[in-house]
């Protein structure tokens, strides 16, 4: 995969989404070590709008990082103006495997919030694994969608 073709967005994303899981591992350390900060985040945006109430700053973390990788790859994943037939691009057939890998992570963010300290040892496990998944299929839908615009 040759970056010589990239633009400056294509590595703003690619940044961003660096940083959104490096955010991610932070929080669900957070969570695992049980770090505790009250506090009400009001978030207002034309995509989401509401107040979170936590008492874990780890939640606080996760759930920014899963908004940005989400705002990223959907950002990332955008239809095309020209006049080619529609098909259904590779990338596009990786989303429900993003998702449902996404989806068991943060089954499993939850499990470790919710459980003693015990049973955390396996669902941490678990997130280390679905996360190594996760950056390849990531990896995986950059190269192909930076393979469909060369």
């Amino acid at each position: 995969m040759s970056t010589s073709n990239w633009k400056p967005n294509d590595w703003i994303r690619l940044v961003a989404l660096i940083g959104a899981f490096g955010l991610f591992a932070l929080g669900a350390w957070m969570l695992y070590h049980g770090i505790a900060a009250e506090g009400v985040v009001d978030l207002k945006s034309s995509i989401l709008s509401g107040t979170l109430k936590s008492s874990s700053a780890g939640l606080y973390i996760c759930f920014l990082a899963l908004f940005v990788i989400v705002f990223v790859l959907v950002s990332l994943i955008t239809p095309r103006s020209d006049s080619k037939p529609a098909q259904k691009s590779r990338a596009k057939r990786l989303m429900p495997v993003f998702w449902g890998l996404l989806a068991a992570i943060g089954v499993c963010a939850i499990g470790i919030g919710v459980l003693d300290s015990s049973a955390r040892s396996g669902f941490s496990i678990t997130i280390g694994v679905l996360t190594m998944l996760l950056v390849a299929v990531v990896t995986a839908m950059l190269r192909m969608v930076a393979n469909e615009d060369a």
